[in-house]
């Protein structure tokens, strides 16, 4: 990996790996239903625990946070971590005693699609700023 002045390589590492997480999150809301289907035994089982949702949610929001924060610093641009606060924001309130299975499925996918919508928004913003550029004298 290319090292640059401007520190963005490490930025596009950690906001790679938070819209990584948040579309894996994604996919196990979407993909579950099936994955029952075709997944006997153990797996089934640990997919429909609620180990497997804290221990994703616990994933997701130190490195949404992370990639929102350098973004934010980088571009300004307060949209993107608005919307991935909401659907960590989300995903955690899915995660609530009294809420439904249908309810929180529909809230978890809800959220991984803030997320998801945020770190894009977030990656076109930091890379529409220039970086500022240093002559050598």
């Amino acid at each position: 990996m290319a090292r640059r002045a401007d520190g963005s390589a490490r930025t596009d590492m950690i906001e790679g790996m938070a819209v990584s997480t948040s579309m894996l999150c994604l996919v196990h809301c979407l993909a579950l239903p099936l994955l029952l289907l075709l997944t006997p035994g153990f797996l089934g089982l640990f997919l429909l625990s609620e180990k497997f949702h804290f221990i994703a949610l616990a994933l997701v929001v130190p490195s949404a946070l992370a990639a929102f924060w350098l973004g934010y610093r980088r571009h300004r641009g307060a949209l993107p971590a608005l919307l991935g606060g909401a659907g960590a924001a989300c995903l955690a309130g899915a995660l609530l005693p009294p809420v439904g299975e249908g309810t929180e499925t529909a809230i978890t996918v809800c959220g991984s699609l803030l997320l998801v919508v945020g770190h894009g928004l977030n990656w076109r913003l930091r890379r529409r700023v220039s970086c500022p550029v240093t002559i050598a004298r």
